[in-house]
């Protein structure tokens, strides 16, 4: 384990590196003061569980100092990128997401591309439904008439004749721009038209379409007027296909949510442009199981708006993320650095983007949004879950539980007990069973225990544990993978000693204590660390609180049952079974005080000595209860 002597490191901001025995890259950390953070590692961590298991492997310890925590932040994520080291969080895909490039020509092309080129052109994105964007952007390059052509179209070119006219030209997809057939302010205007429409600012190109067709029917160029009518079609047609969002909030604004499960996250952002929701971006997180949600929602952030060139005005969180006025410095500087100026509305000229705003609602339409994305973060994810569950054939709480208990492999059948009792009587355990995960209630068994004078429930779950698992050796029956039982500490002792007395001593076991959620292992003292978050802790939940409630359910039914009179109690020869029979066949209590000799015949296991017993006693008990009465 690698050493840390943070006195050797400087007070100022900066990112440390830890690499293990062959220099590959582990974690990649930010800190506003680089000595203070690493004295908690040389400490054993921060709390989060991969950061014990880093320092085992981790062999040197690199720092770069920065001269502001935003330069940190920056650097930070791109090593983060460059490396993709093990025990951070970050993108889980390998592969790009896909951009719109807009080149930077004097006719500009616009096309799909998973690469950037930083050569003036503009981006945007990023897209996860690259099928939708291409068929979105071929529709929109047909209708603004923009051309498809590679071809590197400039006035020099035009001049010397170096292209010929296509077929796109001859049906109406192109406007002839590499034989000069269209100047480049025209064709211009039509790309500002199309990034509009990807920006979601549609009012502002309409507006001025508007003003440039009234202009050119004043000077009657009606062929002007007539292509300026068209465009506005096109954005009108656009923007009514858009979805309103309820409310039709003016607002230019993202809104992010995250879905978790076990090791596994999906952040999903919503983009809502004039009040209309124009597209969404999901992206699946990997190296989530103990990081908390602002810590996520911090990387995930500064991942995508590093790709991302429009930043919106505001950003609308589930949570406040960690660092959070960090995050807002530097998303408003990326906002006005890419967004240099923008229209005042009050026609006053140009003004500089408004700063980028994080914000997490509580309520309104604002939280409504937020909802929506986590909707989709949680559908997206459990699909993946479930593609990946049959993939693997194997759930992925099973393997989280085999992970976090040290299994050799994943307990695929897991038997559940508990203890229950009827205000001090009438004391029962049920088993549960639950297989790849499931419950599976055919196999479900109550237990009445009756060795026990009084309450102890140490004693009752010993005795059901040894009962269930030596009648499974004595019919050669396949054993469990797993075996809880709902308690501490002293409970599981007992479990354990049962089954060594059978010599099942290796069969795992573990208890659950309802308190706080502490799982215990045999042998152990202090409880076992499993995330509260993990998929593993869910379902050991899910098998108590099932046994749990069978368990109450046979235990009030029993004890209701036993605090009941039997009415035939002195009767000679009737016992449990032929008093039930009776009082199902002739209707009840009622019914059998009522019945003649002859219908007590009837009736299986009655026979002449025994009907003229009951009719006595019956007789006897309408006496008495008539005496009683007067």
């Amino acid at each position: 384990m690698l050493r840390i002597d943070a006195a050797e490191y400087a007070t100022s901001p900066g990112v440390y590196l830890f690499r293990d025995a062959e220099g590959r890259v582990l974690y990649v950390g930010k800190a506003v003061n680089l000595r203070q953070r690493l004295r908690s590692y040389a400490a054993g961590g921060d709390g989060r569980l991969q950061i014990p298991v880093m320092l085992r492997q981790a062999r040197g310890l690199e720092t770069i100092l920065t001269d502001s925590e935003l330069e940190a932040l920056i650097l930070e994520n791109n090593l983060i990128k460059e490396h993709r080291p093990r025990y951070n969080v970050f993108f889980r895909d390998d592969k790009s997401y896909p951009f719109v490039r807009v080149t930077n020509e004097d006719f500009p092309r616009v096309f799909v591309t998973r690469k950037l080129v930083r050569d003036g052109s503009r981006y945007f994105g990023p897209y996860t439904e690259v099928k939708q964007l291409r068929g979105f952007l071929r529709s929109m390059r047909e209708r603004l008439r923009i051309r498809e052509c590679d071809l590197t179209i400039s006035a020099e070119s035009i001049a010397r004749g170096r292209h010929k006219l296509c077929l796109d030209y001859h049906i109406g997809k192109c406007r002839g721009p590499c034989e000069g057939l269209q100047d480049a302010d025209d064709y211009r205007r039509s790309v500002r038209a199309l990034e509009a429409l990807l920006k979601g600012r549609t009012g502002s190109s309409i507006r001025e379409a508007q003003g440039r067709m009234r202009a050119a029917a004043k000077t009657r160029d009606f062929e002007e007027a007539a292509r300026q009518r068209d465009l506005i079609s096109v954005l009108e047609q656009f923007r009514q296909g858009q979805k309103a969002e309820k409310g039709a909030s003016r607002d230019e604004l993202d809104a992010v949510a995250l879905a978790r499960e076990d090791r596994d996250a999906c952040a999903v952002l919503l983009r809502v442009r004039e009040g209309r929701l124009l597209g969404s971006f999901h992206a699946f997180l990997r190296g989530a199981l103990d990081s908390p949600g602002a810590e996520l929602l911090r990387r995930f952030l500064t991942t995508y708006y590093d790709q991302c060139e429009q930043v919106p005005a505001r950003i609308l969180l589930p949570e406040e993320p960690a660092e959070a006025l960090l995050l807002e410095t530097w998303l408003t500087e990326k906002r006005r650095r890419e967004e240099p100026v923008e229209e005042d509305s009050r026609g006053t000229g140009t003004r500089p983007p408004a700063a980028c705003r994080l914000s997490w609602p509580r309520r309104g339409e604002k939280r409504a949004l937020v909802k929506m994305a986590r909707s989709n973060a949680q559908m997206l994810l459990s699909n993946m879950l479930l593609r990946r569950m049959k993939r693997d054939r194997v759930p992925e709480s099973l393997k989280a539980l085999a992970r976090d208990l040290r299994l050799a492999a994943p307990p695929r059948r897991i038997e559940g007990f508990d203890i229950s009792h009827f205000g001090g009587r009438a004391t029962v355990a049920s088993m549960v069973v639950f297989r790849n995960g499931l419950p599976l209630k055919k196999d479900y068994r109550c237990y009445r225990i009756r060795s026990l004078e009084g309450v102890d429930d140490y004693a009752a779950l010993a005795e059901v544990v040894k009962r269930r698992y030596r009648r499974l050796l004595g019919e050669g029956a396949a054993l469990p993978d797993l075996v809880l039982v709902d308690g501490g500490v002293g409970q599981l002792a007992r479990a354990h000693r049962a089954l060594a007395e059978l010599g099942l001593e290796e069969l795992p076991v573990i208890g659950l204590a309802k308190r706080f959620e502490e799982v215990f292992l045999p042998g152990e003292s202090l409880p076992r660390n499993i995330p509260r978050n993990s998929s593993a802790n869910r379902l050991l939940q899910h098998v108590r609180d099932e046994a749990h409630r069978f368990a109450l359910a046979y235990s009030r039914k029993v004890g209701r049952k036993e605090a009941l009179p039997d009415p035939l109690a002195e009767v000679a020869g009737v016992g449990p079974v032929l008093r039930d029979r009776l009082l199902k066949s002739l209707g009840g209590l009622r019914g059998l005080e009522q019945a003649t000799e002859q219908q007590l015949l009837e009736v299986r296991g009655v026979g002449p000595a025994l009907a003229a017993s009951l009719i006595r006693f019956l007789q006897a008990a309408r006496v008495g209860r008539g005496s009683s009465d007067s």
